[in-house]
């Protein structure tokens, strides 16, 4: 089983963020942008370079064509993966968004995905397994930069200032606010001169980057919880990245040794770290309960009366975890007839959730892979981690009409270190979490859900990266807990 791949999914998708999509009330462009047409910025994360990244900007008549190059190489439990993604965008003059395509890949699977922009509406069409998948979301205003931290760095900025940005993520197509703080200006070395650069703090989605900016370049950027950080480098600068640090390890959870971890029936947790709790939901019907401190209550039972399969139709809040999105195409043809012949003969719906996780605990091999999941791919190809595994069950199950929905979070793994994870829960006339990647019908105790729901909601693990530690709480004073 891979235990870091909720981790390094996570940080894909923030880096997907960060860099593409922003926007705000139009802004001059400063001149100087336009003579800073090809940028390269190594790569490192927690003090170890991992790779680079570039963007190069060409003016054609009334247009921008800014392209976006990344390539990662990344050891993760023993094996090196490289991860590549590109983004290409057409904008107007003032760097207003027309037209963006991104292609992703870890050297195994491929995600494709194009975004139109057409007044306040953007289009968005994920490509993969030879299927298209189209998102429509709407924004307020008619301004819609491309690249949150480029657009940032073509404003003029003094200490104080802030604005607030409805940020696009091209892997999703879904819309949400970014907060851009000048926190102070500042002499930092642009490759070798020093140079007044305003220090930007951004906010989004449970993460803070630090972005210093001058003049329409940027100079460097720098995510504390992981570690983050690319630094403006020459041109010319040879891409020889070698990784030795295994960063399952460096970006694991400690926690005290947990005894019998997968045992099932009621466990509680206390979370120690600087986390802003109040930016997550941790009270989960059925699932987990919160309290002061915090402490996680996770609750871990076989459900003892399930509804009958198949399920009357269901509609209100639970009619929201049967719907498709642009990575859990549960409406597809192919999906459909695999959750029916799955499921058909049972009784009730505890036994058909059994059924389809079995089958995915079974039928998907498992590989660490660091890419944005698809249930159609999962199914075609068969392969992958937590994430597929998760994806995959989802899909299957809301494709029977059983509300299903993706929990992301953290598991205990062994000598006292919890792993970044993500694990399905359904809803079978109660919520009750399973895991198909660890094989378990009813998922153990040690599962703590930070965050439920699509990728846009997952962002918000990010805000714990690097800053958490687990204990078993068992009734000691909190607050003696904390301190210590």
């Amino acid at each position: 089983m891979n235990r870091a791949k909720g981790l390094f999914f996570a940080m894909i998708t923030a880096f997907a963020v960060t860099g593409c999509g922003a926007g705000a009330a139009e802004e001059t462009i400063h001149e100087s942008f336009a003579t800073a047409d090809f940028q390269k910025f190594a790569v490192s994360l927690q003090g170890e370079d991992v790779g680079y990244m570039t963007m190069e900007t060409e003016a054609v008549g009334d247009s921008l064509f800014i392209t976006q190059s990344m390539e990662w190489h990344l050891l993760l439990l023993g094996t090196t993966r490289t991860v590549t993604m590109e983004v290409s965008a057409r904008t107007g003059t003032n760097m207003d968004l027309g037209y963006l395509t991104m292609r992703m890949s870890d050297g195994t699977s491929v995600i494709e995905t194009s975004a139109r922009r057409t007044g306040n509406t953007v289009e968005t069409t994920v490509m993969t397994s030879g299927r298209e998948i189209i998102n429509t979301s709407e924004f307020e205003g008619d301004y819609l930069p491309s690249f949150v931290d480029l657009a940032a760095a073509t404003m003029d900025w003094a200490a104080g200032d802030e604005k607030i940005f409805p940020t696009f993520d091209p892997s999703t197509g879904m819309i949400f606010e970014a907060t851009v703080t000048c926190e102070a200006i500042e002499d930092v070395s642009l490759m070798g001169d020093m140079v007044p650069a305003a220090r930007l703090l951004i906010a989004q989605q449970g993460m803070r980057n630090t972005v210093w900016v001058y003049q329409g370049q940027i100079v460097r950027e720098e995510e504390t919880g992981m570690g983050m950080v690319l630094t403006r480098v020459a041109p010319d600068t040879e891409d020889n990245i070698i990784p030795s640090s295994d960063l399952y390890e460096v970006y694991a959870v400690t926690s005290n040794t947990v005894r019998d971890p997968r045992r099932t029936g009621e466990r509680a947790w206390l979370l120690v770290g600087d986390v802003n709790w109040d930016e997550f939901e941790l009270d989960y019907p059925g699932i987990q309960t919160l309290a002061d401190g915090p402490v996680i209550s996770v609750t871990a039972t076989i459900p003892q009366n399930p509804v009958a399969f198949p399920m009357q139709e269901t509609s209100g809040e639970l009619a929201s975890y049967l719907e498709a999105d642009a990575m859990i195409q549960c409406t597809d043809p192919v999906i459909i007839a695999v959750a029916d012949s799955l499921t058909e003969g049972s009784t009730d719906a505890w036994d058909a959730v059994t059924r389809i996780s079995r089958f995915v605990d079974r039928a998907v091999e498992n590989v660490p892979t660091v890419s944005l999941p698809s249930a159609v791919d999962v199914l075609d190809n068969k392969r992958g981690d937590c994430n597929e595994h998760t994806i995959l069950t989802v899909a299957l199950c809301r494709a029977v009409g059983i509300p299903a929905v993706t929990c992301a979070g953290i598991v205990y793994v062994d000598n006292g270190i919890f792993g970044y994870h993500a694990w399905p829960a359904v809803w079978v006339g109660e919520w009750v979490a399973i895991d198909p990647t660890f094989g378990q019908q009813v998922a153990d105790c040690t599962h703590i859900v930070l965050a439920q729901g699509s990728l846009d909601a997952q962002y918000v693990v990010n805000g714990v990266l690097g800053r958490l530690s687990i204990e078993e709480y068992t009734g000691q004073d909190i607050s003696n807990s904390i301190s210590e």
